[in-house]
């Protein structure tokens, strides 16, 4: 019976510390996930994507915003970071101020929304999602069901003169226009940037004590609770079958 009882201890605290931090990294996440929605919904509210941008960088400058009767375009360049390597990232965020039509599934073929950016010194497609495979198959507009907006990032390695073509689910121009963009090299940074949100920012937004420590909270108790109520039941079992 000892025996028993200590592999049962055993079991049950391998089993605790599991569930602790299989549910801990899984509401964090899930929090994070719900923090970059907020953002997004906070950015359409008061048509400014600084923080959404801010969440998702480094470093960011926006370059310029440009509207026409139907729409916000602000475009970014931002410091993207992957593993020790700094990229430079040229992003355009598309808000609509008035109804307009978009997809309501992400595929929908019928979605001809898209941008081509072309290099205005050499007359070459830079970028074109109409040529891309990773928007294969894939309905851009659909953001805007998602989020209230879409927008387009891709990298860039040097400086560029640029002319830029947005086009709506139609396959109408929305606009066209110019834009100069400056290759810059991190951490020397133009004045022009601001920083990403921080560590600590960003803690403050996920709030663990409300939104992800109730959770560990709650289904360590269950675990608790059904652990000892299965340990009970066994051990009056194997005890009454010794009788």
């Amino acid at each position: 019976m000892k025996k028993f009882i200590i592999w049962y201890l055993i079991i049950s605290i391998l089993i605790a510390v599991a569930i602790y931090f299989m549910t801990l990294t899984l509401s964090y996440n899930q929090r994070v996930y719900d923090v970059f929605y907020e953002l997004a919904e906070e950015s359409v509210e008061i048509e400014d994507f600084d923080r959404f941008v801010s969440m998702q960088s480094i470093a960011y400058n926006q370059l310029s915003r440009q509207e026409t009767d139907d729409y916000i375009v602000d475009v970014y360049l931002t410091i993207a970071q992957a593993e020790t390597e700094y990229r430079n990232q040229f992003a355009l965020f598309v808000l609509p101020k008035t109804d307009v039509t978009y997809a309501t599934s992400v595929e929908d073929e019928n979605d001809q929304t898209g941008l081509r950016v072309i290099n205005n010194e050499t007359s070459e497609t830079v970028y074109e999602t109409y040529t891309e495979s990773s928007y294969e198959g894939a309905a851009v507009s659909y953001g805007l069901d998602l989020m209230g907006f879409y927008f387009y990032a891709f990298d860039i390695t040097e400086d560029l003169d640029l002319e830029i073509e947005l086009y709506d689910y139609d396959g109408v121009l929305i606009i066209e226009f110019d834009q100069l963009v400056q290759y810059e090299t991190y951490p020397d940074l133009s004045d022009d940037f601001n920083q990403g949100i921080s560590d600590e920012d960003l803690e403050i937004l996920i709030d663990q004590d409300t939104y992800v420590y109730p959770k560990l909270i709650q289904n360590m108790t269950i675990f608790i609770v059904a652990d000892i109520l299965l340990g009970s039941i066994i051990y009056f079992i194997i005890k009454y079958k010794k009788r």
